[in-house]
């Protein structure tokens, strides 16, 4: 048989464990429910993972099919399950449920029947969409050799690829150029929003500056005349004297408190 894109999307790992063992009659049940469970969500997430990469292949493939107008003779490639890497659902869970019980990939956890059954409905879905692309795939890639232009389509996905990687480039190239711009923009804003405050604590300390010096004013003039008052009406001051001895009835004018006769 000629060699076939789907081949690079075979989970290599399951088929090699399952190996011979693989029968009609084998049981998807596991004893432990934790372990059910957590082979169930091991099961989706990888058949997720193969079905990203299985859709870009089967895309890639229904292009190049347009653009050599080959449509029509592809036509009977249509979507169905039946492809050289078919596995069923039970088949893929039991190796899954093998998988986990030789090694868990999670913590015991409590698993009640009605969890089993809706990741059990939501793994089946992925799985069935997974064999149907994988499906697609493999008829679309034997009408191509059918054609003897699968060696052309082959050329045509790598400078795709290239085109796309270039792209990809660029684009990161455009985005880390916005988001250096960006981050001078902020800068730039930051810088106007630490000068503006600088501002506003320059004039702040203007004002405190100027209360300290109306304060200091202030107090020294209250000191001065407090000095003033002190030195002027004080004990031993002029007044004080003046008025004590030569008013106030001093040994000089005979005592009696006034003008002495």
């Amino acid at each position: 048989m000629s060699p076939r894109i789907i081949r690079t999307l075979a989970i290599s790992a399951m088929v090699a464990t399952g190996g011979s063992s693989l029968s009609q009659d084998m049981s998807s049940e596991a004893s432990d429910p934790a372990v059910h469970l957590r082979a169930l969500e091991s099961m989706n997430n990888a058949a997720s993972s193969k079905l990203t990469d299985a859709l870009q292949h089967e895309q890639a493939l229904r292009k190049f099919v347009a653009d050599q107008d080959l449509t029509d003779a592809c036509s009977n490639a249509t979507s169905s399950e039946s492809h050289d890497m078919a596995m069923s659902f039970d088949q893929a869970l039991q190796i899954a449920i093998q998988h986990e019980q030789a090694a868990p990939s999670g913590h015991d956890t409590q698993a009640t029947p009605g969890e089993i059954k809706a990741y059990t409905t939501l793994a089946q879905s992925t799985w069935d969409k997974l064999q149907s692309t994988m499906a697609n795939v493999e008829h679309l890639s034997d009408c191509l050799h059918s054609q003897n232009k699968f060696n052309d389509y082959l050329d045509w996905n790598s400078g795709q690829a290239q085109a796309n990687h270039q792209a990809m480039l660029k684009r990161n190239a455009e985005a880390s150029k916005e988001a250096m711009a960006k981050k001078k923009s902020n800068e730039e804003l930051q810088a106007e929003q630490y000068k503006a405050w600088q501002a506003a604590q320059k004039k702040q300390h203007e004002k405190f500056l100027q209360q300290s010096w109306t304060k200091y004013k202030f107090d020294r003039n209250t000191d001065l005349k407090a000095y003033k008052y002190r030195t002027k009406y004080g004990p031993n001051s002029y007044y004080n004297t003046y008025a004590g001895q030569m008013y106030g009835g001093g040994r000089y004018y005979g005592g009696y408190g006034g003008y002495g006769y």
